[in-house]
C-alpha cells in the first residue's frame, strides 16, 4: 500500500537500537528538508504474558525498554523538528504537532482487575508516566502529546482472534486525535474516544 504513496517514505529502523536514534532522525530529515515533523506516533512495542510465577528479569527489561524508554527517547532525539513544524500543514485544536504514545488499557491499575501480562503491564504503565510528564514539559513549545489503546487489533502481536482491523483501529485514534483539546493532554483515551483511568 504505501508503494502506490508516493510521498510515503519507508525508513527501517530497529527502536533498540538507541545510539542509532540520531541516523534515523537525519534519515527523516532528507526527506522533509527544511520542514519539521507533524505527527509522531510512537508505536513500536511488545507483549509477553507472563504471571508472577513465569515473570524474568530478561522480559521485564526488554519490554520496559522497547514499550517506554524508546518512545521517551526517540521523542527526544526528534524534538528538533517537533518544534519546526508548522501548524498550517496539519491543522490541530492543540498546537502546531502531535505526540502520540501508544499505550494499552492493560497499563491502567484502575482497570486491573485480572492480573497476568505483568510484563506488559509495567512497561505501559511507565509509558503513560512518560506520557504525562511531558505532556507538562512540552506545553511551553506547542507540542501535545497523549497515550491512546488502539483496542485488541489483528496485528502479529494481536493474533488472528482480535475484533479490530488495523484500518478499524487507525481511524478510531485519528478520529480522536482530530477532535482531541487541551483537556485531552497528556491524557489516556481509547481509539473510541473514551478516556481509561491511571
Amino acid at each position: 500500500m504505501a508503494s502506490s504513496c508516493p510521498n510515503v517514505h519507508i525508513i527501517k529502523a530497529d527502536m533498540m537500537d538507541f545510539d542509532n536514534y540520531g541516523d534515523i532522525v537525519s534519515n527523516i530529515q532528507k526527506h522533509i528538508k527544511s520542514g519539521g515533523v507533524n505527527l509522531l506516533i510512537n508505536n513500536a512495542g511488545m507483549m509477553i504474558r507472563d504471571t508472577l510465577l513465569s515473570v524474568k528479569r530478561k522480559n521485564i527489561m526488554e519490554s520496559f525498554e522497547l514499550n517506554a524508554v524508546a518512545p521517551l527517547l526517540f521523542t527526544k532525539a526528534l524534538l528538533p523538528l517537533l518544534k519546526k513544524a508548522d501548524s498550517g500543514t496539519f491543522p490541530l485544536n492543540v498546537g502546531k504537532s502531535a505526540i502520540l504514545n501508544i499505550s494499552a488499557h492493560l497499563g491502567s491499575i484502575g482497570e486491573n482487575n485480572s492480573g497476568d501480562y505483568l510484563s506488559y503491564r509495567l512497561s505501559k504503565a511507565a509509558v503513560n508516566m512518560v506520557t504525562r510528564t511531558l505532556a507538562e514539559e512540552l506545553k511551553p513549545s506547542g507540542i501535545f502529546i497523549m497515550a491512546l489503546h488502539p483496542g485488541w487489533v489483528k496485528t502479529d502481536m494481536g493474533g488472528d482472534a482480535a475484533p479490530l482491523t488495523t484500518e478499524v483501529s487507525v481511524n478510531g485514534m485519528l478520529i480522536v486525535l482530530a477532535k482531541a483539546e487541551e483537556s485531552h493532554r497528556g491524557l489516556l483515551f481509547s481509539s473510541k474516544g473514551h478516556k481509561i483511568p491511571w
